[in-house]
């Protein structure tokens, strides 16, 4: 028993000695342009897959003492959901709210994002832009009052609008930025949120200039009862307090059920931008469970 276990401490050691350690920090200079296609197919029970392409430039606007300054713009949405595919729609709505908006970000000298320079202005573009998008929405489908009332989806947008929220949606997964700064190498583990305000735990694998990221909901029951309370008190507020009062009954139940994974392998060039990205994510809540393949691709 002794040698076995010799045995696997020499190995373990050995593959950490031999592990690679790779530092993401693309190279940058003032007028630096990189464009990006993002194609998101999203299936769920009972719909049809719902596609969304979306195309973002991102500009190196500035060098500063501390880092760049980059400008991130999407430039082109489209999807394929018809007028009667109402989910679809919906999901669309995210993309659709960030076009002709410049988000400008500044980062440290490994291009890890710091702050949004111009959050105000971004804040007030997207409400502008939600409330059409919303407005256009309702009166296409005036079945959704049904499920969440116009205002409530547009607070809960204008709610999602913090500085933080919209850094960590540039380091989701599926984002080009999202490794920038990082110095991984395999079975190093760092956490997350990602877009859906899940706790995530990833785990990486890298080889040459391919980092692999497996990731898993990283959420105690504590931490799930404030995610659906919080869901709930603004989607359909008249609810909560039945929710609070009920919370822990309907979860042993089996009735609210949370789970969340995410596979990521990104292709980086040799100037430390991303090539390629292909993200596979599956979500089940409550028993409805959605797919969703990501590819983004330098153009």
């Amino acid at each position: 028993m002794k040698k076995i276990l010799l045995l696997a401490l020499m190995l373990s050691a050995a593959f950490m000695a031999e592990a690679q350690s790779l530092t993401i920090a693309p190279k940058m200079q003032k007028g630096d342009k990189k464009m990006y296609k993002t194609e998101t197919v999203t299936s769920m029970s009972d719909q049809d897959n719902i596609a969304v392409t979306v195309e973002t430039a991102y500009t190196v606007a500035d060098k500063t003492a501390d880092g760049y300054v980059i400008d991130i713009k999407t430039t082109s949405v489209s999807n394929n959901a018809d007028a009667n595919n109402t989910m679809g729609r919906i999901l669309a709505i995210s993309s659709e709210m960030m076009k002709d908006v410049t988000v400008r970000i500044a980062t440290d000298k490994n291009g890890q994002l710091t702050k949004v320079l111009n959050y105000d202005e971004v804040k007030n573009k997207i409400q502008g832009g939600s409330q059409k998008l919303v407005d256009e929405l309702f009166n296409s489908a005036p079945e959704i009052a049904q499920l969440v009332p116009k205002e409530a989806m547009l607070s809960q947008i204008t709610d999602a609008m913090t500085e933080e929220n919209i850094i960590n949606s540039l380091k989701n997964a599926d984002s080009p930025l999202a490794l920038n700064g990082k110095t991984v190498m395999t079975g190093a583990v760092d956490e997350y949120t990602n877009g859906s305000n899940i706790k995530m735990k990833r785990t990486y694998f890298v080889k040459g200039n391919t980092v692999m990221g497996t990731s898993v909901m990283n959420m105690e029951k504590d931490d799930i009862k404030k995610l659906i309370i919080a869901q709930v008190e603004k989607l359909v507020p008249d609810q909560a307090d039945m929710i609070k009062e009920n919370i822990d009954t309907v979860m042993e139940s089996g009735l609210v059920k949370l789970e969340a994974n995410e596979k990521s392998t990104y292709e980086l060039g040799a100037d430390g931008w991303v090539k390629t990205i292909k993200t596979e994510q599956v979500s089940n809540t409550m028993g409805e469970e959605t797919k969703a393949t990501i590819t983004v691709t330098q153009m």
